[in-house]
């Protein structure tokens, strides 16, 4: 795209940039061709041809300054600036020079004449790649040509793009990413992936998601061509090539398409980057995928169909979190596509639209309100796994025996119990933790508990000998009163109690 800007002011030569513009002036007075770039197409007509024509004229005045100020001041601007440039041949010294804020930083430039500053700033840095397409910027447009320039060479094609293969692999060797000479980075194996077809250069430049990053791939190849439209020979696409780990007999996910119109111009115009225009497009597709009553499961780059049995068994997390995410898809049908293998994850993807639903799937309408209301500080994750946790509870504590009265070891194996039947080997951890103080005979207890859920060897170091021994012993009827219900229960409770050689007191409570 052309470039427009403004004139910040002036400011005094250094002595090196004065050099360097007084040589290059003397280089074009020499011979103005080197301005030009070298055509590629073999046109039948020349756009350049007359005004070459009239730069030689021009340089034969090159001793003459002020007939070259003269020629700067009227007539075709590209010649304008060509003989304010050469005018500076003769100068011994350049004091001041205008200068501009470009994306590639402060250019500077010396004023002659009455010359456009886009075609002086263009003639007088010929021999930089990005910055010599401003002296040609109108006249691409106008002829319908396209320009390259890069640090091979400068090139010419008239009616349609065409690339020329020295552009081509400085645009490649040159580019924000390590491509091969076929323009994909290091993982060629990424199912997925972002992908530039260059239609003239006959390329496909492609880019897994581990490699992109911020930059605009585009914006990096488009810099030194100009002409009418440069992105019409790129083609932009993601290419999703899922694993396929389902028995459909016609596959219900296109695999590469463009983004759509607005997402395309957004990153022609530099808007947004590579990334940007990858995660955009995969929401797009999840957008259009959950408005079709077809229900795709997908996690990362593998697909599942409509099996949501593989699908969940796929998945990492809790059997709370699982079970709330096959209950939902069973009763919605809804499509899913997740970057993320956890359960958790998409549970919170997903709450927003379907949270209560989802909490349906684990506990019943009473204990759903106790944790909407009262539990809004969780995560979604974790109020389903609140959820389950309570509703398990509720539902064990209705099969076991109350208690008005327990000793201190009858209290402590029965809380154990219902922990072990109602929640994770985490919370038993956590519990036992704070009951570090117990007594010789307590402790036992505990660690019979922690044998009953096979994480005795996470904290045998703490127990002395004789406790694990004793605990060992008392892990058989820890494990009874676990196994119990109803009035098995209290008849496990009470030989757990009196294997520990206890002789506590036990009062039942009776239901109502």
């Amino acid at each position: 795209m052309q470039r427009s800007f403004k004139t910040r002011g002036l400011k005094i030569t250094p002595k090196n940039l004065e050099k360097e513009l007084i040589e290059k002036a003397r280089k074009l007075a020499e011979s103005p061709a080197i301005l030009f770039p070298k055509c590629i197409s073999k046109c039948r007509k020349c756009s350049f041809d007359k005004i070459l024509s009239k730069m030689e004229k021009i340089s034969e005045f090159g001793d003459d300054t002020e007939r070259l100020i003269s020629f700067a001041s009227w007539g075709d601007q590209l010649v304008r600036s060509y003989a304010a440039t050469i005018s500076l041949k003769n100068a011994t010294k350049i004091p001041y020079l205008a200068f501009v804020d470009l994306p590639i930083g402060k250019i500077s430039y010396a004023v002659r004449g009455k010359v456009d500053k886009e075609k002086l700033i263009g003639v007088q840095y010929f021999d930089d790649p990005e910055l010599r397409l401003l002296a040609f910027w109108d006249i691409a447009q106008k002829d319908n040509l396209y320009l390259y320039s890069s640090e091979s060479g400068f090139f010419c094609s008239s009616n349609s793009p065409k690339a020329p293969i020295e552009y081509v692999r400085d645009s490649l060797r040159t580019a924000p990413y390590k491509l091969d000479d076929r323009g994909h980075c290091p993982h060629t194996s990424a199912r997925m992936r972002f992908e530039i077809l260059w239609k003239s250069a006959g390329l496909t430049i492609s880019i897994c998601t581990e490699c992109l990053g911020d930059e605009n791939l585009l914006h990096h190849i488009m810099k030194g061509i100009a002409g009418r439209d440069p992105a019409s020979d790129f083609d932009l696409s993601v290419k999703n090539e899922f694993e396929c780990l389902s028995s459909c007999t016609v596959c219900k996910i296109k695999k590469g398409m463009e983004g759509s119109g607005a997402l395309r111009r957004d990153y022609i115009n530099g808007k947004i980057g590579d990334r940007k225009f990858f995660e955009s497009y995969l929401r797009e597709i999840v957008m259009q995928l959950q408005n079709r009553n077809d229900p795709i499961l997908v996690v990362g780059e593998k697909c599942f169909g409509s099996d949501i049995n593989a699908f969940i068994s796929h998945l990492r997390g809790s059997n709370a979190e699982k079970e709330a995410l096959r209950g939902l898809l069973l009763k919605e049908k809804i499509p899913l596509i997740s970057t993320s293998d956890q359960a958790g994850k998409i549970i919170g993807e997903l709450w927003d639209r379907f949270g209560k639903l989802l909490l349906e799937q684990v506990a019943s309408p009473g204990v759903i309100d106790t944790i909407l209301n009262q539990r809004s500080d969780l995560s979604p994750a974790q109020m389903i796994n609140e959820a389950k946790r309570l509703e398990l509870a509720n539902q064990v504590h209705a099969l076991l025996p109350s208690y008005s009265f327990l000793g201190d070891i009858g209290r402590l194996a029965d809380r154990l119990a219902r922990i072990v039947k109602t929640q994770d080997k985490e919370s038993l951890l956590k519990i036992i933790e704070k009951e570090r103080q117990l007594d010789h005979r307590a402790r036992a207890v505990t660690y019979a508990f922690l044998c009953v859920a096979n994480i005795a060897d996470q904290k045998s170091w703490q127990y002395t000998n004789e406790e694990k021994t004793f605990g060992t012993y008392l892990a058989n009827f820890a494990s009874e009163l676990v196994k119990s219900e109803g009035e098995a229960y209290h008849e496990a409770l009470v030989l757990l109690i009196a294997a520990t050689g206890s002789i506590e007191e036990i009062v039942r409570e009776e239901r109502k």
